[in-house]
């Protein structure tokens, strides 16, 4: 494939290279970033490559190895102009926040990601929507081109892997994840203990955000639709950070009438950031209807207004939904 000799090519003619992750990172964007930059530390003509870190570094991700390393789009010792800048698990330009002039900048680009409404924004696009995520995409990569996985390599990408499957749980689990997967083990890491750092070792903030959330979940559509709001107030009430709202939305799709959860976060910027899980119904349409994307049956948006305006913008979309795939025309 093309893209494949270009993405070689532009990798060995490079010599500083930037990699950059996504706004709000999680174990995929940064088990995936990390991988890729100790790989390419290999290649001969690279003299510098950095790592750009979008946001607050989560606690539970903390355990990865070169993760001090990284740095913010605001790191004074970033190179003016790059060669060659990689975004990662990135659907959207403006999924790189304060990076993206960064990697404007940059003479080269490739974009490597695993979202079925991911874009073709740079000059290389390795795109899979086939992959459990941009863990696994990065790891055909690795292989393709003979990259040596090393125990840290592998701890990466397994991180990056569990995480974006939730477990091995999602339905984007496949068997060549589970065959990838064990290529990693192979190489020496521990599965118990990475899944004790990324699912057993969170902060006591954390569960009393979750109960809150739980407690003031609203149920709609005779219980088809699950939702709850989250607000810069209540983040600061049980001293919270961010990502501590991960599993708030999985855990409400697990109610077994629910069909469609929804998490509304107040972001510092006073915008609504949205995110869906569906067991059958897609939720990407929905997503993208407001200018965000994911998976069909995982997506995420942010809407420019207050929590309450933009449930009243997002609710009516999402109750269409499920009537068209219950076949009703009115709600119960």
């Amino acid at each position: 494939m093309q893209y494949l000799s270009e993405f070689i090519q532009n990798i060995n003619t490079s010599k500083n290279v930037v990699i950059i992750s996504h706004i709000g990172p999680d174990g995929d964007t940064l088990g995936s970033t990390l991988a890729l930059c100790e790989a390419l530390k290999t290649v001969k003509s690279i003299e510098k490559i950095d790592c750009i870190i979008n946001g607050k570094l989560p606690d539970i991700y903390k355990f990865l190895p070169g993760i001090k390393n990284m740095k913010t789009p605001y790191d004074e010792s970033l190179y003016g102009k790059y060669d060659l800048a990689i975004s990662v698990d990135c659907a959207a330009l403006d999924r790189m926040g304060d990076a993206l002039p960064v990697f404007k900048k940059a003479s080269k680009t490739i974009n490597i990601d695993h979202h079925v409404t991911g874009q073709k924004f740079a000059d290389v696009n390795i795109i899979d929507p086939d992959a459990s995520s941009s863990g696994e995409v990065v790891f055909d990569l690795l292989k393709k081109f003979d990259f040596e996985i090393t125990k840290d390599i592998a701890l990466c990408l397994y991180t990056a892997i569990l995480t974006d499957t939730g477990g091995f749980r999602f339905s984007n689990t496949t068997s060549k994840t589970f065959e990838t997967a064990k290529y990693l083990v192979d190489k020496g890491i521990s599965p118990s203990l990475v899944y004790k750092k990324c699912y057993e070792s969170k902060p006591i903030a954390m569960f009393k955000l979750h109960n809150y959330a739980l407690d003031n979940t609203v149920f709609e559509e005779g219980d088809k639709i699950a939702y709850t709001m989250i607000s810069r107030s209540v983040l600061k009430k049980f001293g919270a950070e961010d990502d501590h709202i991960d599993g708030i939305v999985e855990a409400l799709k697990q109610i077994d009438s629910v069909e469609i959860a929804m998490v509304l976060k107040e972001t510092i910027k006073g915008e609504t950031k949205i995110s869906f899980r569906s067991k059958e119904i897609n939720v990407a349409q929905v997503a993208q209807f407001f200018g965000g994307g994911g998976h069909d049956l995982a997506a995420g948006c942010t809407i420019s207004k207050p929590l309450d305006e933009a449930l009243n913008e997002i609710l009516p979309i999402v109750k269409k939904q499920v009537r068209k795939h219950y076949g009703v025309h009115n709600s119960k």
